[in-house]
């Protein structure tokens, strides 16, 4: 019996153990910083353990040799080493420092851009050694140099459709990048400020720029400024709406980064500050202290996979009886993916990836079998987006989309939840 018990604690240590670092790890975030904590040039990417503080993993150090090319053709970008030159140097990764990323979990990048020169750029994360790809010469914003703060791009996010989303400092330039085999850049224009939002405009330099950007599970961005003011960004319009400022941080506590945990909680960051990292209800704008051991990294800014409100659309999405969900069948297809769910806006595209070319029927189909909606598409491109339109008169509830083929053979179906 004595080595039996002594067998079992070395094995409940390490589920412990187990059970800790599960805890932890839902808490991470990649992070431009510096090399070291408290160091103010935002020139390296970690990741960081958003718990305690601790580097994971360094995923690019400063002056360290990385390859380079170009994210269109594929070709190595040569890099001079005649760092003299305001040219040569401004096709360093880092040169500038970055203040924006957002991570595509789909792809495994890690989406940036570097102050001043606003070109769009993305850390390959699936191999053993980093690369950078760059979109070289390709119009990523309006600005015109380091000192046209005005136009900087200090914010970005992944949305819940799958596309990048970046915001220059002024607000009057919100750009849109898809994250596919051939990405699409695509300048939407300036936000607008919600009737509410009074002297706070999101256009404002004192209240509203810096910060960062994340998407929500119900498809639209949440901008939290530097100076911890709150926008909801709606996509479709560009409306902002100012929410409040964050309650519950230090005075001096600038908020450069941004990210969700799996419940949907927001964690923010300090670029000036490497005291702790803090959580923020979104529907009571509070602030949280996440307890460290001693100093965190300062960042200029956070990015992971995950989504703010996460945990309240999975709610409501589970408030339908699970006898209505199962009335009708749901097909998995791997090759087709139904965003947003939940749907909160008049549509709901599917992404299509290697589906077989052809042609299909979408159908939004009621949970008593009966076909609401359907629409024609032709599959042409190993990658595309077909979107389906979405009659405002149709209740609130869950429905079926469906993929079928000219046999009306279902090759997807699967619930989505209007609300």
């Amino acid at each position: 019996m004595i080595m039996v018990r002594r067998s079992l604690l070395p094995i409940s240590l390490f589920l412990i153990g187990l059970t800790t670092v599960a805890q932890q790890t839902q808490r991470t975030a990649y992070a431009i910083t510096g090399g070291q904590k408290g160091q103010f040039n935002w020139t390296e990417v970690k990741l960081i353990d958003l718990n305690t503080g601790d580097v994971l993993q360094s995923i690019y150090e400063n002056g360290k040799s990385i390859p380079v090319i170009n994210a269109r053709t594929g070709k190595p970008i040569t890099i001079s080493p005649d760092k003299q030159s305001t040219t040569e140097n401004n096709q360093l990764p880092f040169s500038t420092f970055s203040a924006a990323c957002a991570y595509d979990k789909k792809h495994n990048r890690l989406y940036y851009t570097p102050m001043g020169i606003n070109q769009l750029r993305y850390i390959d994360l699936n191999s053993k050694e980093a690369r950078i790809f760059y979109f070289e010469g390709e119009a990523f914003g309006k600005v015109t140099s380091l000192q046209d703060e005005a136009n900087h791009v200090t914010r970005m996010a992944i949305g819940y459709d799958g596309n990048g989303y970046a915001l220059s400092n002024d607000g009057n330039h919100l750009l849109q990048f898809t994250t596919g085999k051939k990405p699409l850049i695509t300048d939407l224009g300036n936000l607008v400020d919600g009737e509410k939002n009074g002297a706070v405009s999101v256009h404002n330099k004192c209240s509203s720029w810096g910060g960062d950007m994340i998407g929500d599970a119900f498809g639209n961005l949440y901008l939290i400024s530097a100076r911890q003011a709150v926008f909801a960004i709606n996509v479709k319009n560009r409306i902002a709406e100012f929410k409040g400022y964050i309650t519950g941080l230090p005075a001096n506590y600038t908020t450069n980064g941004a990210v969700a945990d799996p419940d949907g909680n927001v964690i923010v960051s300090s670029a000036n500050s490497v005291n702790a990292y803090y959580t923020v209800d979104l529907k009571t704008l509070k602030a949280t202290l996440i307890p460290s051991n001693g100093q965190v990294y300062n960042t200029s800014d956070l990015a992971n996979g995950f989504f703010a409100l996460q945990k309240e659309a999975d709610q409501k999405a589970g408030a339908v009886s699970a006898a209505d969900v199962n009335r009708t069948d749901v097909v998995r297809n791997s090759n087709v993916t139904v965003y947003p769910n939940p749907v909160t806006e008049g549509s709901v595209r599917l992404y299509f990836n290697n589906q077989q070319a052809g042609r299909y029927r979408l159908q939004l189909v009621d949970l008593a079998g009966r076909v609401l909606n359907e629409q024609t598409i032709n599959i042409v491109n190993r990658v595309q987006v077909e979107e389906m339109l979405l009659d405002q008169k149709f209740a609130k509830g869950v429905y079926m989309v469906k993929l079928v083929d000219g046999k009306r053979k279902a090759l997807f179906a699967n619930k989505i939840l209007i609300q």
